[in-house]
């Protein structure tokens, strides 16, 4: 059974439950789970390619059937909890960020107004905010094939922003946007939080760590962790040190690597630091010693979800090897 729920549930927040869920394609099984039970208001899913996150989203909105068991999607408030129905409740904004081709970017946001509130004119009245904010204004007159992957993105985002949804799912939101726009895209979510739920599946961990209150971790359809991002950290690599004072933090690398072969280790400037379940402070102080490291200064820290997944990564393609004794 996975059972997700923080210790202290936003005000607001939805609940997804499943039981004896299956979901397949044809004769395989991409998405499976005896038990779930989730609860959170910025919901991240993230797994290696083809970990089954898209399936999961696509499930929820319905788009694809269980072949088995159930899976329900409830929204929770103050005086209030009543279950999803996609058409009615849910926004989606997919990776490819389609745009009708032949048609200007303000026609295209007419249509889903009068799709949705039956007023062509909705965006004017109550969607200014989400256009400013998405700096949608450039793009009304541009023709949807005129637009690059990134500016897609943001018509889409724009559109189910103004469905004014009460779960709003992302399949990768951040991908094809810079820096600056990541940044924008992420303070917008978190102020929309307020009335609306999120769920995101993305590959930007540094992202998804700072935005998300539950991480959902999926292995190939199957739920391994979930949680507050602390826990699922911790879950998934056991622990972290940082290893500094080091005046040859190559040598140290490379002595590490070979001691800890089922370890995630990397260099931050003249640090290294180390991931994983095999590793011990007191061994690892004696192997930064064997590295010329003497005076090495090694600080146990809480697990980045950066490192976390790389060393989940690591342990995937290695499973089969036998892992070394803790030293």
């Amino acid at each position: 059974m996975t059972s997700a729920i923080p210790p202290s549930t936003p005000t607001r927040h939805i609940e997804i439950k499943a039981s004896r869920l299956r979901v397949a394609y044809d004769d395989f099984v991409a998405l499976h789970t005896e038990s779930l039970d989730l609860r959170g208001n910025i919901i991240s899913v993230i797994g290696h390619n083809g970990a089954g996150k898209s399936t999961f989203i696509k499930s929820i909105l319905g788009l694809l059937k269980p072949s088995a068991g159930t899976l329900q999607t409830w929204n929770v408030e103050p005086g209030a909890r009543y279950p999803l129905v996609p058409e009615q409740h849910m926004a989606f904004c997919p990776e490819i960020g389609a745009v009708f081709a032949d048609i200007p970017v303000e026609s295209y946001i007419k249509l889903w107004c009068r799709i949705k509130h039956r007023d062509g004119s909705y965006y004017k009245k109550h969607g200014a905010r989400y256009l400013e904010a998405l700096q949608i204004g450039p793009l009304l007159k541009k023709l949807g094939r005129e637009l690059s992957k990134g500016q897609r993105r943001r018509v889409q985002t724009a559109i189910g922003f103004l469905v004014q949804p009460k779960l709003f799912l992302f399949d990768e939101p951040f991908d094809g946007l810079d820096v600056q726009k990541t940044s924008e895209l992420a303070d917008i979510i978190r102020q929309e939080s307020a009335t609306t739920s999120f769920i995101i599946s993305s590959h930007r961990m540094d992202v998804v760590e700072r935005l998300s209150d539950m991480l959902v971790v999926l292995k190939e359809g199957n739920f391994i962790a979930a949680g507050s991002v602390e826990e699922v950290c911790r879950n998934l690599c056991g622990r972290s040190a940082l290893i500094g004072n080091i005046e040859d933090p190559a040598q140290v690398l490379d002595t590490l690597r070979t001691r800890y072969p089922n370890c995630f280790l990397s260099r931050i400037g003249t640090q290294v630091s180390i991931t994983g379940t095999s590793f011990r402070l007191k061994g690892l102080q004696n192997a930064v010693a064997e590295a010329g490291a003497r005076d090495a200064k090694i600080d146990e820290v809480p697990p980045s979800l950066v490192d976390a997944m790389n060393f989940h990564l690591k342990d995937m393609r290695s499973q089969g090897r036998p892992e070394s004794n803790p030293s």
